[in-house]
């Protein structure tokens, strides 16, 4: 069972079979189920097992001293939870995970992580890989909430694909789901502003394909106070 379990998690997905088979015969991953609504993992306490989603949907939450929330993140089904916490000199959650729908996980001790470190260099490169895709969407995400509007998020993203790709003809890195949640804002209202570009003839959008028609009054409303 848990070798079929690892196989659903996309850390585990490049390993060889025979090297997890290897692997598992020195220990038990632990399976946990929680409810919709139920805490998977509390801020600021010390994080030594690597949680992973199996099935459902969690959200990564950020609470201030005043008790303000900020939503950091989605957890889907295959992903681990803060890989790289779990190799930080102190191990303390930075955010509380919440059950967004029913949800069961899978628990690794860390020293076994770092057992199939060892053992298996795809683990490795996945693993390093993982950790360093979420910290530069976290980076990404702060940057963008210094943005007051919207129309300035995109702006700014836009503008910055078109460094990276060389062209005003772009293939979005991101899905809509995954671009309102990296600017904080509402699917909905993401939605909304990128027809209201495309009316104004800023942009032609089309799924993950975007063309910006008008560079100058892009870069307009990213200059905008």
């Amino acid at each position: 069972m848990s070798l079929i379990a690892l196989k659903k998690v996309d850390l585990f997905k490049a390993v060889p079979t025979r090297t997890l088979d290897s692997w598992l015969k020195g220990f038990n991953p632990l399976q946990r189920e929680y409810r919709k609504g139920n805490f998977i993992l509390l801020q600021g306490k010390e994080y030594n097992d690597l949680c992973c989603i199996l099935s459902g949907e969690a959200s990564a939450e950020f609470q201030d001293y005043g008790g303000k929330v900020l939503k950091v993140e989605t957890l889907k089904a295959s992903e681990a939870i803060a890989t790289a916490v779990l190799f930080s000199p102190e191990r303390l959650l930075p955010v509380t995970v919440v059950a967004q729908t029913d949800v069961t996980t899978l628990w690794v001790p860390r020293k076994e992580i770092l057992r199939l470190c060892g053992m298996s260099a795809e683990f490795l490169e996945t693993l390093l890989s993982d950790m360093g895709a979420r910290l530069s969407f976290l980076a990404q995400k702060i940057r963008f909430l210094q943005f007051n509007t919207i129309r300035k998020k995109i702006a700014e993203y836009l503008l910055g694909q078109m460094q990276i790709q060389k062209t005003r003809s772009l293939v979005l890195p991101h899905s809509r789901e995954m671009m309102a949640e990296l600017f904080g804002v509402s699917r909905p209202s993401l939605s909304r502003v990128f027809s209201e570009l495309c009316q104004q003839g800023v942009l032609k959008a089309e799924g993950k394909h975007c063309t910006v028609l008008e560079p100058a009054r892009l870069r307009a409303l990213a200059e905008e106070e």
